[in-house]
This record gives C-alpha cells, structure tokens and sequence, in this order.
C-alpha cells in the first residue's frame, strides 16, 4: 500500500464550490473510510484521488509522488463502492 496526502483539495463546478479546502494524511497501511449523507462530497473526494475528476485546486499525493494531473492508469489506485 501507500501513502496519500491531499492537501487544500478544492472542487469546483462552476461558481458552486462542493469541495472546501480538504487536507488529509493517510500513512502507508492505515485504513480510511469517508461517511456522510448523499451529496456531501465523498464519491467527488475518491474520484479525485482516482483522477476520475479533476480537482480545481490543491494537490494530491500518492506514495509523496504529486498525481494531481496524472492520468487515472498511472495512479496504481482503484476504487470499489459498497452500498
């Protein structure tokens, strides 16, 4: 596993910004879990960090390696929802 930081993550669409300035550290071989009522932002916060969507600002690290404009292939992450 690796490490991610996310550090001032900001998402905007348009003038509505759904994202306020997210900063986050997760340590190699820890365990996060994002909860929350619908529509507060976690699946926009994973696509991100999956670079499925893009962030507006801010910057996204994986294993210290700034992906925040890497391509979703070359990330090495995945995603799985659960309902």
């Amino acid at each position: 596993m690796a490490g991610v930081t996310l550090q001032n993550i900001v998402k905007k669409y348009g003038e509505t910004q759904v994202i306020h300035g997210v900063d986050l550290t997760i340590e190699d071989g820890e365990f996060c879990v994002f909860v929350g009522p619908s529509g507060c932002g976690k699946s926009t916060l994973l696509r991100m960090v999956a670079g499925l969507e893009e962030t507006t600002s801010g910057k996204i690290k994986i294993n210290s390696r700034d992906v925040t404009n890497t391509d979703p292939a070359e990330r090495g992450v995945a995603m799985v929802f659960q309902t």
